[in-house]
This record gives structure tokens, sequence and C-alpha cells, in this order.
């Protein structure tokens, strides 16, 4: 169940991430480009411990996915304020393209918290989390797993295609 999710997930990321470069990081305010950037390695580390099957997943993609959730919505759908606003309620020119692409990571974000959540449910609950999962990958090869080098490799490129917009 949280495999799906995760390519669900990984897939709105990257195409989120997209947009922002298709209008411009150095359109942003410097504390909504941090953010995102601080994002990151909380997108790629749930995406590795997924792919990792390890014993915290479930975990890590509730909190993860609810809170990721919460602060798309709070940046992208909530009126411009002085912080952390990139707002598409207040302004006037946002193209549908934005729209769907943020809408697409928020719902993508919810069902990893949904997915997570209902594997923790699955498994016995939140003390699940402290106890060993069988088939657990080694981080290496969790790495390797071809929806983690996407994960990364998309964070990466669009990571450094912005920092070369600002």
């Amino acid at each position: 169940m949280l495999l799906p999710a995760a390519t669900f997930f990984v897939i709105a990321v990257l195409v989120h991430g997209a947009d922002h470069l298709r209008r411009g990081a150095d359109n942003l305010d410097a504390d909504v480009f941090w953010l995102g950037t601080a994002a990151i390695p909380l997108e790629i580390g749930v995406v590795v411990l997924i792919c990792q099957r390890h014993r915290l997943a479930p975990l890590a993609s509730t909190a993860i996915g609810f809170g990721l959730a919460v602060g798309y919505l709070v940046v992208h759908f909530l009126p411009a304020r002085s912080w952390a606003s990139d707002s598409f309620t207040s302004a006037v020119d946002v193209s549908p393209l934005s729209w769907s692409a943020a809408s697409l990571e928020v719902a993508a974000a919810v069902v990893l918290g949904v997915a997570g959540l209902a594997v923790l449910r699955q498994r016995g609950g939140l003390a699940s989390a402290s106890v060993p999962v069988e088939g657990q990958l080694e981080l290496g090869r969790a790495l390797r797993h071809p929806l983690a080098v996407t994960m990364i490799l998309g964070n990466a490129l669009i990571l450094v295609v912005s920092f070369a917009q600002l």
C-alpha cells in the first residue's frame, strides 16, 4: 500500500517542482524558496524508508505526508500574507498548470499520509513502529530502488536549475 502511494507522491512532487522551474525560482520569495528546499530531505527520506520497507515507513508516511500536505496548503491555497506565501488564491495570473501541480502535490501528500495510517493500523498501531519488519532492505539497496533514484535525481536536478535561476 505504501509503494503505490509513494509513487504518486514522487510524481506529484516532481511535477510541482518542475512547475516552479517553469515559473522561475527567482519569482519566489526567499522564505518560500528555502521552505521548499528544506522539505526536499523529508520528501526523499520518506520515499527511501518506503523503498527500504523500513519499520518506520508507515509512521514517517503518516507524519510527513499530512505535515507536507498542510504546508503545501498554507503556502499555495491560503490568502497572501507576509511570510511563507506563494498564494494562488490571491494572485490574478496563476496558470491552470500551476493550480493542477500544486493540487496534485497536496492530494499525493494526503494519500501518503492515509496509506501510512492504514499500514500502521494494519500492523497493530503505533507500537508496531518499534518492531522489526521482515523483508527490510539494506539502505544501499533501497537507495538504488527506481523510485528512490527518481526522487533523488529529480529533486537534485530541480534544485540545481533553481539555484541557476536565482
